[in-house]
């Protein structure tokens, strides 16, 4: 049969396991100047240098994210002092599902310690607490580490900072993790996993972007492809419409979850290791994001590029479409009722001699499996 789908091995950015825990780094007379857009804000010594341990960085080249680390020009210092004497810094709030768990809690690590610690201070994105009120899975995390929203305090103007804690994350996007990553997801999904059975539901599930209005990337006609699915005898899913609990206890049932790549992919953080996932990505780079957290969980998941997608470019974006999203169906039906045949084919897409063309010869005698992932040290 003709092909739909190539497995890939290709990584956007490094996964790098480390044994190095994160800093914990004390400043005195700290300035906290509020967020901007793509401007200058973030935590600075008393020379008026970014702590370095502050700034969410982006892969191995540690690349900014809408942040200007540099003091801004003309601003002489705060003039208003912070009214406590100390702080922990958790770094930015960010309303965004993925990123609040891959950014925002992953510097929440030395809430898992018992015992006091100073009041907590973070920076807001647009809209604040307001906003983030608002977010269900906000104040689910929050409060499965003993927080609330009002336990995180947000300067909107510039202040000084007599000492200043600083938790740098335990995972930096695109470039490494350490176990306490894991550990946080395990404190948060406990509650959720309390009575529920593992692997217990053999019926394979596929989580739908279809109904999701706000979103980053999606394929527009995956309705069709899920369709054809579901009269094959998958249970199709809108993670959007599930409690964060349900979502959680859903991965635990499932031996099976097959989705398109995004933020519901980060839930596996708080479900029981050992996930087996099958995972479509439009491109055929795999976000190392994704792959830091199947390390840590010690995931089984494998990252399948679609050959046939259509771009098509409007105003706003660039839509994907499926080429014959039924064929897909059928391919991933195949690769889930016959895993030996889906073996042969990632073993032939992993070989070094493999060639471009979707045509397949016969299956090799002796499957082989390629690593994805190498857990170094420092």
């Amino acid at each position: 049969m003709r092909r739909s789908l190539k497995r890939t091995f290709d990584i956007w950015g490094e996964a790098r396991i480390t044994c190095e825990p994160p800093r914990l780094r004390t400043v005195e007379n700290a300035h906290y100047l509020p967020f901007v857009h793509d401007g200058p804000w973030g935590v600075f010594d008393a020379d008026r240098r970014i702590v370095e341990e502050s700034v969410d960085y982006l892969g191995p080249e540690r690349r900014l994210q809408y942040q200007v680390t540099d003091w801004p020009p003309g601003l002489s210092g705060p003039i208003e002092e912070a009214p406590e004497e100390h702080y922990l810094y958790l770094g930015q709030l960010n309303p965004h599902y993925g990123h609040f768990i891959v950014n925002t809690l992953a510097r929440f690590w030395p809430m898992l310690e018992a015992g006091d610690h100073p009041p907590l201070l973070c920076h807001s994105y647009f809209g604040g607490h307001a906003l983030l009120s608002g977010r269900s899975f906000v104040v689910d995390i929050l409060d499965r580490l003993g927080l609330r929203l009002a336990d995180l305090t947000v300067f909107d103007r510039p202040v000084r900072v007599r000492r200043l804690t600083v938790a740098a994350p335990a995972l930096q996007e695109m470039a490494s993790a350490h176990p306490l990553m894991a550990a946080l997801g395990d404190a948060v999904g406990r509650a959720s996993l309390d009575g529920v059975p593992v692997d217990t539901e053999t019926r394979p599930v596929y989580l739908s972007k279809a109904r999701l209005a706000d979103y980053v990337q999606r394929i527009e006609n995956e309705d069709e492809m899920a369709d054809a699915l579901s009269r094959a005898g998958v249970d199709i899913v809108y993670p959007e419409t599930l409690s964060f609990d349900e979502q959680i206890r859903l991965l635990a049932r499932r031996r099976t979850i097959v989705t398109s790549l995004g933020s519901a992919l980060h839930t596996a953080l708080f479900a029981p290791p050992g996930r087996s996932m099958i995972v479509l990505s439009q491109i055929p780079q795999i976000n190392a994001t994704y792959l830091l957290v199947d390390a840590l969980k010690c995931n089984r998941s494998r990252y399948y590029h679609p050959q046939d997608l259509i771009r098509v470019q409007t105003e706003n974006r660039w839509l994907a479409y499926f080429a014959e999203p039924r064929r897909m169906a059928d391919e991933l039906m195949i690769r889930l009722d016959h895993p030996e045949v889906s073996d042969g084919w990632d073993d032939l897409d992993a070989s070094a001699t493999w060639h471009t063309s979707r045509s397949i010869p016969p299956l090799p005698t002796r499957l082989r499996r390629r690593r994805m992932f190498t857990r170094r040290t420092g």
